[in-house]
């Protein structure tokens, strides 16, 4: 799933985990795109879900950030450990240069849970 791609109204990415498991996210990265860094993130939260997406928690959030060349992966550590969750949701708040546009690109971004931090959700 995905927000609008200008960033003046938010825009999102939702993971959704499959079956019953939730995962305790311990890092994330993302990776600049191609050709405009005044597109590139440049603050965003990253929050999880553990109630179908009813109520989110913040993970991480990262104001001010740069890209310093295209094509460049940076790999940041969740702030808030401990949470086990099956949907993520990315919400980027502003891009690069906000001044020269008000869109929003990004080359990839990856979830990371260790196989330890896997939980089965038991529902009653």
């Amino acid at each position: 799933m995905y927000g609008p791609s200008s960033v003046k109204k938010c825009c999102w990415l939702i993971y959704k985990a499959m079956g019953v498991q939730t995962y305790e996210l311990c890092s994330y990265e993302l990776m600049s795109a191609n050709d405009a860094p005044e597109r590139d993130p440049k603050d965003w939260v990253i929050e999880g879900s553990d109630d179908g997406g009813s109520s989110w928690r913040v993970l991480d959030e990262q104001t001010s950030q740069i890209f310093d060349n295209r094509f460049q992966r940076k790999t940041y550590t969740v702030k808030l450990q401990g949470f086990f969750a099956n949907i993520f949701r990315l919400r980027f708040l502003a891009v690069g240069d906000g001044q020269a546009t008000s869109r929003f690109q990004i080359g990839s971004i990856d979830l990371y849970a260790s196989s330890s931090n896997v939980k089965q959700k038991s529902f009653s």
